[in-house]
Formats: structure tokens, C-alpha cells, sequence
């Protein structure tokens, strides 16, 4: 009867299950983080090095955290760790965006009216709002595994931040860059505000576009009485609000006869097919060509009313589409309302906030009525008088608010402005300082603010930041820096409610008591209020100094914080608040959608933490290519967990093989050549991830650490160590040089995956035996594994894995012939080629190919050519060790090879 000797081998053991639990295990870890504060810990451990800021991006305080979230702040957390790491003291402080309209909607649709109910009491209830909402979105990103301290924040509505940046404003009156002015701007009817352009985004919309003849009422050179000057518009609920016609200086013009009714048209004569078309004239004659220049100040009649304007000079004026001649109401486009101003019309726009016609209007048709219901209206009108040419539907891009979705209109309000212009050469200084990633991203950043003139920066809304400013009795600004700053110091004491609940005198200086004078009633654009974080915090945090170095953040924000946080720091003091932008793509579904509530496409990553763990997230994240758009699906994040578990298991199997190793008696340094070429494999691998990590591309650090653990560990190393690890004397030096490699390998994982599998590495370090450990893997900087051997060794080392290559190969085909069951009991002859000749001496070649015996042949009939040599397998005859599976010619024991015998006496 044969022994069993299953109990005399080494077989691994270790507390790390092969099962990962993640959604159990992950919260306990994050709760131990929290309560040993892992992060403070580490970054008084790391005072004294260089700093490195990454300036957190304030998301908006406004419901649960979204894949788009997770993405963000995970690649936040891949850099923050990895700098913590790697000789930097990276802290990391979130942000929150709490004011604006989505918290307003939210309270309205509470049940609240915002109309009726007391202004600080439903400012309030904002605030109230805005903090339970960044609670749960601290929980979300706690539950994600964000390096921070939770609570060292900074929030756009609380006191400290919000005087920060009353003051921001104080100092922009005071360089003379800020103004009021009634200009046509962005206006939104569905949040009754104005909007900055960075809030407009753009859909196709089907709109009736129409051509409008307007009757010149005097001679007037080439131009008669009785002449129609022709327009072509897209919005013919501004018809009403006509008050001039624009022509361009040097455009050719034509007089031109319908011969069918005897109409006489003036139209620009690169149009005039294009125009005669559409309304079907086939039958006309040319009676005269001039310049525009040649009938400005020519007077016309409104098409609808029994108003007197005239034909003026139009800056914009283009031959190549409508008719040539623009209609132009000043309070509804802003070169119309630059052309009324050299013109000295005054402005009119006669629709109220909610974008409904008002008295002004003196049409009893419009007035009441919402602008784009009137359409209609002014078509029919239009046709009663005999003015309507031609109308036709056709779809193109308009602007919409980027939070109701609704429409936007240009609009003539009195609004708050920064003037861009002025500080323009000083921002592009700026940005030629700074690099982005990707590298086109310098250019779209420096186009959106080539193209901002102004920022409109006053909203109409009642929870913000409110806007210092005086008007006297008669509603003309009063307003001086000792002014705003008098208030300021008030509010600084008290908050900003009180600008909400108290008269103006209450913020005046005594001489300008009892006056009459109010306040301004508007708030600052929320893109002023993010835009100022950088300022607030190298203030609040003196070591802090900008330009910080990384601002990380999606694409849409080129218009967005991006803009305005350079627009404001450039203005406070000269500088840029960032040296380098990376900016993200948007996050799809599986098939490339946008996620929306409509598409019920949407993914919640703390359903994917709770189902599958945050680390499988992370790794995804870490997966894809973040600077384009991604998709995330469940059979990705399937694919994303079998690569989790091909690591996870690798790390198991170490630390199963570590388990009586002691790294301080155990530790080899004198290694055989293949530990040796392992080690360098080991130490290349770090070098390329740690580049990446540098280079901030993390799916090149999944790639190569994917590949690595699969092709350097799995196929090779891992493999044909199991037979000295389980087998040889616990004590034997081979098995503890392999033992030494398997340490440096778990080490050098550990490092690469650090910043990514943070709770993975955090419980493969609790289960690593060694003495003298920290309470936690993140307190600990990268290890130095500096293994690299010289080109000839590795070039060497490379063929025999090519060799190894062709023996597996060879192998794979006898099993299919059925000539072997198992590599163990391979026997192979080799021929090897030229430049192959030397890895006849390597040691243990058998070994490290895993079969029985190799045999060297100077020729080799029927056999495999492969590129090392020519290959024949064959099964080998002999004696069958039972203890180890090996086979033999002969055996020490009637069971036992002479290596085993040995080890189980020694036993």
C-alpha cells in the first residue's frame, strides 16, 4: 500500500480568501481609515516634502453622486495617492457648488413658494438642503475610497467663503472691470434669469422662419416710395420689436420689379435667386444696383404698426444668406443692440422675466401672451397686411438653459458685467504658461475665452451670493469701494442673510443714512462663485500658492470652471490658478449613450460597490481611457472583475507561499539567473507603471499591470515555482530564494496597485506576515526595487522564453495527439538553432519549463521546427515518484525520488 504524502508537502496557506467580499469588507476598511485617520497620519508623515495641489472641482450639492462623479473623483484619488506615495505631500480638500437654481427648484418642489414665503427663511431652507445633499454625497465618495480628511472642506455658502468672495468683487469694481449696463444677453424665461454662455448649451429645434416686406415711405436716391425693403428672420415673434433695418456698407443691393404684381423689392443681389425662389418670381426685371452705403438714413414703414424707422449701417451684415437687409430690435440681439447704440435708439424689449409681452408692447394681440406662442400670431398679422412674402419650417441649432432645457432668448435686461476685454493680454500670458491633457485641450480652453468679450455675471434668483450694490431714489447706481467695503465688513459679522433681511441703511456708512437708497436685489453667477475657489483657498491655506498644480475635470468645463476660475485669478492678483488642465470625456452607457432619467440607462456606482465592490469601479476607471468618452455596462464591469480576480488570486497565491517566510532571517540575496531576470521583469514593470502614474495614463498602468501578472507571473514564473515552493525542504535555500522573489513581487504589486485597489492592498497588507508594520499600507512611500540587470543578461534570458514558448507549443500538439496527459511526464529532445546554442547550460531547464527531461540532439527526425530549434515530444518511461508526481529511471525508496526521500526524513 502506498503512503500518502500530501501532508509532507508545503502547500500555502494564508488568511486572504480567494473569495473577495468586497461589499462586506470594503465599509470596515474605509471605517478603519476613518478612525485611525489614515490620511492626517499620512500627511504629517509627509511634511516637509514638496507639495503638490490638485484643486478639487466643486460638484453641485444636489442628489446622489453619479457614475460621472465616481469617475472624477477616482481619478482624483489614483494621483492624490499615488503623489502621497512617491515624495510629495499631496493634500487633498473637496469642494462643493451649493447655490443656484436646481436647490431653488428643489425647495419649490417641496411645496415651498418662493414668492410668498420670507426670503431668509427660504434661504434657509437652501442652505439646509444644499448641506443634507453634500452629507450624501460625502457618503458616496466615502464609499468610493477617497483619500481625504471629510472634514476639512470647502463649501460655496458658508460665511468664510462667501466674504472671500464679496471681496473678489470688491477688488474687480475697484481695477474698474466690473459695470452695469442694459445690454441684450442670454435669458432664460423658465429660470427667469440671465445666463453666462457657459450655461447654454445647444439643440436642434424645427423654427418658422419668414420673409417680410417693409414699405420705404419716401424717395430717397436710388429707392422710391412705395419700395419694400425685404428681410428674412427665424424668430418673427421679434418683428414687433422692429426699429431698424441693417445693410451692409459695400454689399451690392439691387432694385428689382416683380413683373407678376409690379412690386418693387430691394434685395442684396447675391441673394436675389435664393430669395426669388423661395417666394416663386420667375418674372422680374433689374431696375437699378447701389451700395448699401447709398441708402442708409432711407425711412421705412413697420410692417405691422404705423412706426417710422429708418435703413442703417450694419457692422455684421453678410451677402451669403436671408435677403441681406437684417431686421433689428435692439433688445433682442446684441449686434442689434450695438447698432441701436451708434444709432441712438434706445433699447426695447418688451417681454417680462417669464418671457410673456408686456404693455410696452401696445398690441392687444401680444400682450400677455409668452413670446413663442405669438409666432403664429405675427405670421397672420403679417399676412392680414399683405406683408408675409414667404414662411417655411426648417430645423436648426438654438440655444437652450443647460438645467430646464428649455429655450433661451436674447434679451435687453440691466445686468452686472466683467469686462474680459481689458484683461485679455493678461490671461493669454497665462495661457501659454500652462499644459493640458489632452494636448488640444490648450487650444479649446484659450478659444472660449478668445471668444468672451464680458461675462455677464448678475442672476436673477434669490439663493447666491448677493451682489453689493446702492441705488438712489431714483434708481441710479450709487456705488463706491468704501461703500462696498463698509458692507462687506457688516456682512462679515453678521452673514449673508442679512442682506436679505435688513433695509439698505442698515449697510451704509451714516452719511448716507435715511436717503432713500436701496440694494441691489441680484446674486452673483454660481460660475463666480466656483470660480473663486481658488482664491479662497490660497488664502485660507497660506502654504497653498497658485497657480495650483492640477485642475481635473470633464469637457464641459472649457466654458465652465475652467473659464471663470482663470478669468478671476487673473484679475485678483496676475497669476493662473492652474499650471495643468486633464480633462475627462463623458460617461456612456454600454452602447455609447448618454445616460439620462428619460433612457432609464442610467448606472448608480454605489450599486456597483454594494454588488460588486469599489474596487472593481475603480478598476474600471483605471481601465479606460479617460480623456475620450467611455462606456460602462454590466458586461464590461464582468470582464473588469475577471481581471480583478486573476489579480487578486495572484496576490493570494504569494501570500499563501509567504506564510513561513520571516523577510528579516528568510530574505536571499544571492539569487539564481532566473529569480534574477523575474526581478528585473519585476523592476521594468514598476519603472514603466510609475511613468504612467507620472503621465496621469492610468489605462496603460491597467495594461501593463494586466499583462505582467498574466504573461511574467502566471505563464512563467508562478508556474514552475509551485514545484520548488511545495515540494523542496521548508528551509532549503532554492525555496527561499524563490520566497525572497515572491516578496518583492508582492511588494512591487502592492505599490502598482496601491492607488487604484485601495482596499484590496490595504487587506493584502494586514494579511502579509512580517514583523514591524504600520497601522496601514497608505501610510507607507513606494519601495525602492531597483533590479535591472544589463542588456545582454535580459537578451539572453528573453530567448529561453522564447524556447519555453516552443516547448509549450510543441507539447500543446502532443497532447492533442495524445501522445502525453500531463507536462510532468514529458519527455522532449531538442535540436537547438545558432544563435540558440547557449541555453543548453542553463540550470533547472527542465525545471523551469515543467516537464520531466529535457534531452540535447544534434538532429531530430520527424520533429516541430520552431524559431529556438526543432522539438520532439515523447512520453516518459520510467519509475513514478509518489510524492512530488515526478518520473525517473530510478527511485531512492520503492515510492519516494532521491530530492523527496530527503525532505521527508528531514521531517
Amino acid at each position: 500500500m502506498m503512503a500518502d504524502y500530501k501532508e509532507t508537502l508545503l502547500i500555502g496557506k494564508t488568511d486572504f480568501e480567494m473569495r473577495a467580499g468586497l461589499s462586506e469588507k470594503e465599509p470596515k476598511i474605509e471605517q478603519f481609515w476613518i478612525e485611525k485617520d489614515i490620511y492626517n497620519k499620512k500627511q504629517k508623515l509627509n511634511d516637509g516634502k514638496p507639495l503638490f495641489i490638485l484643486h478639487d472641482g466643486p460638484p453641485y450639492a444636489n442628489g446622489s453622486i453619479h457614475v460621472g462623479h465616481a469617475l472624477n473623483k477616482t481619478l482624483k484619488d489614483f494621483i492624490i495617492r499615488y503623489k502621497n506615495s512617491t515624495g510629495y505631500k499631496a493634500p487633498f480638500i473637496l469642494g462643493w457648488d451649493t447655490h443656484g437654481l436646481p436647490i431653488e427648484n428643489a425647495i419649490v418642489k417641496s411645496g415651498v413658494d418662493r414668492k410668498t414665503t420670507n426670503k431668509v427663511e427660504f434661504r434657509k431652507l437652501a442652505e439646509k438642503y444644499a448641506l443634507e445633499q453634500i452629507e450624501i454625497q460625502t457618503k458616496g465618495f466615502t464609499r468610493l475610497g477617497v483619500f481625504t480628511d471629510y472634514n476639512k472642506k470647502y463649501v460655496t455658502l458658508t460665511k468664510d467663503y462667501v466674504i472671500n468672495e464679496m471681496k473678489l468683487f470688491a477688488k474687480m469694481f475697484e481695477k474698474k472691470l466690473v459695470y452695469r449696463d442694459l445690454k441684450p444677453i442670454y435669458w432664460s424665461p423658465s429660470s427667469e434669469s440671465a445666463l453666462a454662455e457657459a450655461e447654454i448649451e445647444y439643440k436642434d429645434v424645427m423654427t418658422t422662419s419668414i420673409y417680410v416686406k417693409m414699405e420705404i415711405v419716401e424717395d430717397y436716391n436710388t429707392v422710391k416710395k412705395g419700395d419694400f425693403a425685404v428681410v428674412w428672420t427665424t424668430t418673427p415673434w421679434t418683428i414687433p420689436a422692429n426699429q431698424l433695418i441693417a445693410v451692409g456698407e459695400n454689399i451690392n443691393y439691387l432694385r428689382v420689379k416683380n413683373n407678376e404684381n409690379n412690386e418693387v423689392y430691394i434685395i442684396a443681389e447675391n441673394l436675389l435667386n435664393d430669395v426669388f425662389d423661395k417666394i416663386n418670381v420667375n418674372n422680374y426685371q433689374i431696375l437699378a444696383t447701389f451700395k448699401g452705403k447709398d441708402i442708409t438714413s432711407a425711412l421705412y414703414k413697420h410692417p405691422l404698426y404705423e412706426n417710422i424707422s429708418k435703413i442703417v449701417l450694419g457692422h455684421h451684415v453678410r451677402d451669403d444668406g436671408g435677403t441681406g437687409l437684417v431686421h433689428t430690435a435692439t433688445g433682442f440681439g446684441e449686434d442689434d443692440y450695438i447698432i441701436g447704440k451708434n444709432n441712438n435708439i434706445n433699447v426695447f424689449a418688451p417681454l417680462n422675466d417669464r418671457g410673456i409681452f408686456t404693455e410696452e408692447i401696445n398690441d392687444p394681440d401680444l400682450i400677455g401672451q409668452f413670446y413663442e406662442k405669438t409666432n403664429d400670431i405675427v405670421i397672420k398679422k403679417l399676412e392680414d397686411k399683405n406683408n408675409l412674402l414667404f414662411k417655411y419650417s426648417f430645423s436648426h441649432s438654438y440655444p437652450h438653459d443647460w438645467r430646464t432645457k428649455k429655450p433661451v432668448i436674447y434679451r435687453a435686461t440691466k445686468q452686472w458685467f466683467v469686462n474680459i476685454e481689458k484683461v485679455k493680454t493678461q490671461i493669454f500670458d497665462e495661457l501659454q504658461k500652462i499644459s493640458t491633457n489632452p494636448k488640444w485641450g490648450k487650444q479649446r480652453i484659450t478659444q472660449s475665452l478668445t471668444d468672451r468679450k464680458e461675462w455677464v455675471i448678475s442672476r436673477q434668483r434669490l439663493w447666491g451670493v448677493p451682489i453689493i450694490a446702492f441705488y438712489d431714489e431714483n434708481k441710479e447706481l450709487i456705488l463706491s469701494n468704501e461703500l462696498m467695503n463698509h458692507a462687506i465688513e457688516i456682512l462679515a459679522k453678521d452673514d449673508s442673510n442679512s442682506w436679505f433681511e435688513n433695509d439698505a441703511d442698515y449697510f451704509l456708512p451714516p452719511e448716507f443714512k435715511n436717503k432713500k437708497i436701496t440694494k441691489e436685489k441680484d446674486i452673483l453667477d454660481v460660475w463666480f462663485d466656483s470660480g473663486s475657489s481658488a482664491i479662497y483657498m490660497e488664502e485660507t491655506y497660506p502654504e497653498f500658492k497658485r497657480p495650483f498644480d492640477l485642475y481635473l475635470e470633464g469637457n464641459d468645463q472649457y466654458r465652465g470652471w475652467f473659464n471663470s476660475s482663470m478669468i478671476n485669478s487673473v484679475i485678483f492678483d496676475g497669476k493662473s490658478p492652474y499650471k495643468k488642465l486633464i480633462v475627462a470625456g463623458m460617461t456612456n452607457d454600454a452602447t455609447g449613450k448618454k445616460m439620462s432619467k428619460s433612457l432609464g440607462n442610467g448606472i448608480d456606482p454605489l450599486k456597483i460597490a454594494d454588488e460588486l465592490g469599489s474596487d472593481i469601479l475603480r478598476l474600471w476607471v483605471a481601465s479606460v481611457d479617460y480623456t475620450d468618452d467611455q462606456r460602462i455596462g454590466g458586461e464590461i464591469l464582468k470582464q473588469i472583475a475577471e481581471t480583478y480576480r486573476k489579480i487578486r488570486n495572484t496576490m493570494r497565491f504569494i501570500l499563501a507561499n509567504l506564510d513561513d517566510f520571516d523577510c528579516e532571517n528568510d530574505y536571499q540575496s544571492n539569487l539564481q539567473d532566473v529569480d534574477k531576470f523575474v526581478l528585473h521583469n519585476l523592476s521594468d514593470v514598476k519603472n514603466k507603471v510609475m511613468n504612467s502614474y507620472d503621465s496621469y495614463n492610468f489605462n496603460n498602468v491597467f495594461n501593463l499591470i494586466n499583462n505582467y501578472v498574466i504573461v511574467d507571473l502566471s505563464s512563467f514564473y508562478l508556474d514552475f515555482i509551485k514545484d520548488i515552493l511545495y515540494v523542496d525542504a521548508k528551509d532549503d535555500v532554492r525555496r527561499r530564494q524563490v520566497q525572497s522573489v515572491l516578496f518583492e513581487i508582492l511588494w512591487g504589486l502592492i505599490d502598482m496597485l496601491r492607488p487604484i485597489l485601495v482596499h484590496t492592498t490595504e487587506e493584502v497588507y494586514s494579511s502579509l506576515k512580517m514583523n514591524h508594520k504600520v497601522e496601514s499600507i497608505h501610510l507607507l512611500d513606494t519601495k525602492k526595487q531597483d533590479f535591472l540587470q544589463n542588456e545582454q543578461f535580459v537578451l539572453k534570458w528573453e530567448k529561453l522564453i522564447k524556447l519555453r514558448n516552443d516547448i509549450n507549443f510543441a507539447i500543446e500538439q502532443a497532447r492533442n495527439e495524445k501522445i502525453v496527459k500531463k507536462s510532468f511526464e514529458v519527455e522532449i529532445d531538442i535540436n537547438l538553432k545558432k544563435d540558440y546554442e547557449f541555453l543548453e547550460n542553463i540550470n533547472d531547464l527542465a525545471q523551469i519549463a515543467i516537464v520531466s527531461k529535457i534531452n540535447f540532439e544534434k538532429t531530430i527526425e520527424n520533429g516541430i521546427e520552431r524559431e529556438t530549434s526543432i522539438l520532439k515530444v515523447k512520453h516518459r518511461e520510467g519509475l513514478k515518484c509518489e510524492r512530488c508526481w515526478g518520473i525517473f529511471d530510478t527511485l531512492a525508496t520503492d515510492d519516494l525520488c532521491q530530492r523527496c526521500n530527503k525532505v521527508v526524513n528531514k521531517i
